[in-house]
């Protein structure tokens, strides 16, 4: 059986994965109320998830998030043009928000490496995984779509694995040498190739396994 990751702790004060994910299942139709700022942010980003949850990100409309959220759907449009820019920006404020991008010095390679993973797989539990399959799939059909998450998770992402590998170079747990960016790719590749093979991101015991069988391999020896 695999083991199944911890989730940690968000940093800051912004709203976290889990606190987000509680509101979109208490999100209900409310009468509209006068939001501002970042109050009005959050219970559209609630909304926008219970109604996705609901409707999946297809039958999910503007209106129901509107609806959801207590608001007009100008209040909406002001912000954002569309359900899946929306979308969106739900997901990534919500990652953001999770630190998932930090890349801590937690001592070796090892736990840098297998730290970021959980912390990557923790952000995306419950209803932020739903959304981010939704999102993967409609990326098929919206170049926009594939150029946000380039810009504001597979950059990130890199650069997150890079500064992992250039301190294991440091500390001289590896040989200095230039890192394949396809092995930079690898660790959020692999835990998202598994979330939509199985709907679950992947185990513990598959990240080690990940790491200790390719990744430490292929950085071991300078090329």
């Amino acid at each position: 059986m695999t083991a199944t990751l911890s989730p940690t702790q968000a940093p800051g004060s912004a709203a976290t994965v889990d606190q987000v994910a509680g509101l979109a299942h208490e999100v209900d139709p409310a009468p509209h109320t006068r939001r501002r700022g970042e109050a009005l942010v959050s219970a559209v980003h609630a909304a926008t998830l219970a109604e996705i949850a609901d409707h999946g990100l297809r039958g999910a409309s503007m209106d129901g998030i509107a609806h959801r959220a207590g608001t007009g759907k100008a209040s909406l449009y002001r912000r954002w043009p569309n359900v899946r820019a929306l979308t969106l920006d739900v997901f990534l404020t919500t990652l953001e928000a999770a630190g998932a991008h930090q890349a801590p010095d937690r001592g070796s390679l090892r736990a840098d490496y297998l730290g970021s993973l959980v912390d990557f797989h923790a952000a995306i539990q419950g209803p932020l995984g739903l959304v981010l399959r939704e999102l993967i799939s409609e990326a098929a059909h919206d170049p926009s779509l594939v150029a946000a998450f380039q810009e504001r998770i597979g950059l990130r992402q890199q650069a997150q694995a890079l500064a992992m590998f250039q301190r294991a170079m440091t500390r001289g747990e590896i040989p200095a040498q230039a890192i394949d960016p396809y092995v930079l790719d690898l660790p959020a590749a692999f835990i998202l190739h598994r979330l939509l093979l199985t709907g679950e991101p992947a185990g513990i015991d598959e990240c080690t396994h990940l790491f200790e069988a390719i990744v430490l391999p292929l950085v071991s020896l300078a090329r």
